[in-house]
């Protein structure tokens, strides 16, 4: 279509030339041009609208429209002269008197109302540059003061060009009413009654209880320090190196039975008889002297203690032929040497029969140590395990977690009743290695015995041992007995300051 004015190509739906703002229809309706204008303006909102959003304003634009017809109406003599040009209109053009625009105003609000309700988004397009209608401002009142229309996107701006549609203004952000919430209750006023309240002070009963586990607690203490102090320090090996290191002749010197041991051996071997007269008592301890006699006593000391205390080997026991021929026997050198008189096959046969007339066999035998003792005496290895020695240490400790229930765990109590069990176990045990050591050696001063002299000297590992194991359970005693002093100082300071805050 072309413009009947400027002859600008238009589109065929056009009704104004966007370059000389002409009428592109005939004037032959009573509605004049700016509100065929109007019209096109709401009709393209309405599709944009259409395009984004389901709700149209189109309906209620028209209602506007028809209800302001008779404001927008114009004569033909107007619309003429508004198709003339923007002087020809400044000179000729005559004042519009408009009505009160008030039912206008509420149509349209009830417009933007319901597009408010769901905001709509115009989706920006590029629209073609259009030529003003009018180059004159304030020279047609398309009444703009008293019709609320949202901004469209197909928008005439005020310097008479076309613009480009624009982005509607960000509504108004909805304010929710208020939210009653309920008044904070007052602060209540502190309750003495919610303190913790005291705990309850242990019965006669629970202290009765406690102290007589306390009992078999020592003794299980007593029996495991015992245990491990001999596991440990009454080894074979150590004691056959300690026998080796034993002074010969004090040994020999040392009382046996009332005698000197080398007089008694001397008498019981019938060591006279044997060397035909040529033996002595004097040259029966230098002939001692001379031999291996430490070294082989250690060796068979060694071999009861592993058997007994360790569980290994045989049977250790040693009879009179046994001696005969692993000592007498083996040590012939040392009777030539110090007799000049080597022993026949006869003589050791009759060295044997008097040592079984002294009954030599029986006094070293297991199996007569088993009778006499009522047991095996080789089921003390079990005794002696670290297995066992285990299983006692965990029932101490049984016994120890049992008292601290029955007294409710109340420190003042637990810490009592562990620092007497410490300290009379430990005092127990470090008496028995004080006297191994200081009671051996002031009992052999005395009696010269060879059984003191021995003990003294041979289980010194052992009273070492037990000597640790005391003091180590002392100083746990006096770690016990020192907490509970400070508990009962700190629990009487705390009850003066109850008494004198309750004053």
């Amino acid at each position: 279509m072309k413009c009947n004015k400027c002859r600008s190509e238009m589109p065929d739906d056009a009704l104004f030339c966007t370059e000389c703002g002409a009428s592109l229809e005939k004037a032959d309706s009573p509605v004049t041009e700016a509100a065929e204008e109007t019209a096109a303006a709401a009709v393209e909102a309405a599709e944009a609208l259409n395009d984004s959003e389901p709700t149209s304003i189109l309906p209620h634009l028209e209602e506007v429209i028809a209800n302001n017809e008779e404001a927008l109406s114009l004569t033909q003599e107007d619309v003429q002269l508004l198709n003339d040009e923007p002087a020809e209109i400044l000179s000729s053009s005559g004042t519009i008197e408009l009505p009160e625009p008030e039912a206008a105003e509420e149509a349209v609000t009830e417009v933007i109302q319901a597009v408010h309700e769901e905001p709509a988004q115009f989706p920006k397009t590029d629209a073609p540059a259009a030529a003003p209608v009018n180059t004159v401002q304030d020279a047609f009142n398309d009444n703009s003061d008293t019709m609320e229309i949202p901004a469209q996107h197909d928008n005439y701006s005020n310097a008479g060009g076309y613009t480009a549609p624009q982005q509607p203004a960000q509504d108004a952000p909805v304010i929710p009413p208020p939210v009653q919430t309920a008044p904070e209750p007052a602060p209540m006023p502190a309750n003495n009654a919610e303190q913790p309240k005291a705990r309850k002070k242990v019965g006669g009963g629970r202290i009765f209880g406690a102290s007589v586990v306390t009992i078999f607690a020592v003794l299980f203490m007593i029996l495991f320090s015992f245990m491990l102090s001999i596991k440990l320090g009454l080894n074979g090996s150590i004691i056959k190196k300690r026998f080796e290191k034993l002074d010969a002749d004090t040994t020999l010197t040392a009382q046996f039975d009332g005698k000197e041991l080398s007089k008694t051996l001397y008498d019981s071997l019938g060591f006279r008889t044997a060397t035909r007269g040529t033996a002595d008592e004097a040259g029966f301890k230098r002939y001692l002297l001379d031999t291996d006699f430490l070294e082989y006593t250690g060796g068979v000391a060694k071999n009861y203690l592993d058997f007994i205390i360790d569980g290994e080997g045989a049977d250790p026991s040693i009879s009179s032929e046994d001696f005969v021929n692993d000592f007498i026997r083996e040590n012939k050198g040392s009777i030539v040497r110090e007799f000049d008189y080597d022993l026949t096959e006869a003589d050791y046969e009759l060295l044997q029969k008097n040592l079984d007339k002294d009954n030599f066999s029986d006094s070293l035998s297991i199996r007569k140590w088993n009778r006499q003792v009522g047991f095996s005496v080789d089921k003390l290895s079990y005794l002696f395990s670290y297995i066992t020695i285990g299983i006692i240490g965990g029932i101490v400790l049984l016994f120890l977690i049992w008292i601290s229930a029955i007294v409710d765990k109340r420190a003042k109590h637990v810490t009592g009743f562990f620092a007497s069990i410490f300290n009379i176990t430990g005092i127990i045990v470090l008496l028995a290695g004080l006297a191994i050591i200081v009671g051996s050696a002031i009992a052999f001063t005395f009696t010269h015995n060879v059984g003191f002299y021995l003990s003294e000297n041979l289980i010194l590992p052992l009273s070492v041992i037990l000597l640790i194991v005391g003091a180590a359970e002392l100083l746990l005693g006096f770690v016990f007995r020192k907490s509970n002093r400070i508990i009962k100082k700190r629990a009487k300071k705390a009850a003066a300051a109850a008494a004198s805050a309750q004053q």
